[in-house]
Formats: C-alpha cells, sequence, structure tokens
C-alpha cells in the first residue's frame, strides 16, 4: 500500500521542480535550519545584548563581496619529473632474485674484529665446551677466538646448546629419555641411623 501511495504522490512532487529549484537556489540567503531550543536560547540572548552587533552582521556588506569577486586563483602545472641519471660508478643491482636464507637466520659477518665472535663460533665453542670441558677450556676457548676471559666465562655459564638423545633400541617404549649411560653417577653413601632417645623418666 506504502509503494502504491509513493507512485501516486510522486508526479505532485516532481510538478515544476526545476523552476522551484533555481528559485531556491537564486536566493541571496539561504533559508537557515531550525535552531535547537538552546541555540535558539542563545540566538535570542545575542540579539538582547547587542543589539547593533547583531544587526551590523546580518547586514550584506557590498565591498566586502566586491572584494571576494576581485580575487583569482591561478594554477601551474607541476614540473615534470625528470628522470635520474644512473651513475656509472654506482650501479644499480640488476639481480632482483629472492635471497636465500642464512643457516641461522641472519648472514654472517666476513671480518670479525678482534674480541668479538659471531653466532656460528660461539655455537661451536659452546658445543665443545659442553663435550670436553678439559680440553675446550675457559682459557683456551679465549685464547682460539681472541676473546675476553671474563666474557667467554660468563657465555659458556649462561648459555647452553640444546641436545637430542635417541634410544638405542627403536621401537621401544623408553622409560627416560636420556643417554644409555649416564654422565654422572650419583654413588649412594651409607649414612649412621641414629637410635630413639630414651624416655625421660618425668614422662612415665
Amino acid at each position: 500500500m506504502g509503494k502504491v501511495m509513493s507512485l501516486m504522490g510522486r508526479p505532485f512532487r516532481t510538478f515544476n521542480i526545476e523552476s522551484r529549484a533555481h528559485k531556491i537556489i537564486s536566493k541571496d540567503k539561504p533559508t537557515p535550519a531550525p535552531k535547537h531550543k538552546s541555540d535558539q536560547l542563545d540566538y535570542e540572548r545575542l540579539m538582547r545584548e547587542y543589539p547593533e552587533e547583531f544587526r551590523e552582521g546580518q547586514k550584506k556588506h557590498q565591498q566586502l563581496d566586491n572584494y571576494l569577486k576581485d580575487v583569482y586563483v591561478t594554477s601551474h602545472d607541476p614540473n615534470p619529473v625528470q628522470e635520474q641519471k644512473i651513475n656509472p660508478n654506482r650501479p644499480l643491482p640488476l639481480n632482483r632474485q629472492q635471497v636465500e636464507d642464512f643457516e641461522y637466520g641472519v648472514k654472517e659477518p666476513e671480518k670479525i674484529p678482534e674480541g668479538r665472535a659471531s653466532l656460528k663460533q660461539v655455537l661451536k665453542f659452546v658445543t665443545d665446551h659442553q663435550h670436553d670441558r678439559r680440553l675446550h677450556s675457559v682459557e683456551a676457548i679465549s685464547k682460539e677466538y681472541k676473546l675476553p676471559e671474563e666474557i667467554t666465562k660468563n657465555v659458556l655459564k649462561y648459555y647452553k646448546v640444546f641436545e637430542v638423545y635417541i634410544p638405542e633400541q627403536r621401537r621401544v617404549k623408553a622409560k627416560f629419555a636420556g643417554p644409555s649411560v649416564p654422565r654422572i653417577r650419583v654413588m649412594p653413601k651409607l649414612r649412621k641411623q641414629l637410635l630413639p632417645g630414651k624416655e625421660d623418666k618425668g614422662d612415665t
């Protein structure tokens, strides 16, 4: 029903629509939208307190209007972008293939200054120290890689390499996922059992 009424009322809404639109556009001042109640109260208060300023604001200043008509804006096309000349001494790379992933996620430096070590070197001497602490001691590692002994000692103390233990017998449920021969054996020590003390005579 609503659609039928809308179709019936459309000719009345569009009757002489162009002339009505031109009439509204040709107005010097458009009809303002209705104000909110609080805005209307402020509007009336300004009219009472500042009547001269209010009337002055409502007037149309022809001189200011003429000033606006004399303002012209000119635009210019921007300068065409000039192609940057390639420096023959610094040619751009021509190989655009994807770089392969590095072994440790970062590129190893080609030159390592004295007193520094690369990630690959650190992993190597930490692993060697875990396997044989006598052969690869702090002093030996510090001398080989030219590192300060204090820093080398702290690295070996706070950094370890994970180890993987594989059971000797496959397809057998291992009770303990560790080496077949433990590195450190715990030797049980017999302790003397303390005899219970005699009861005090006063407690009888």
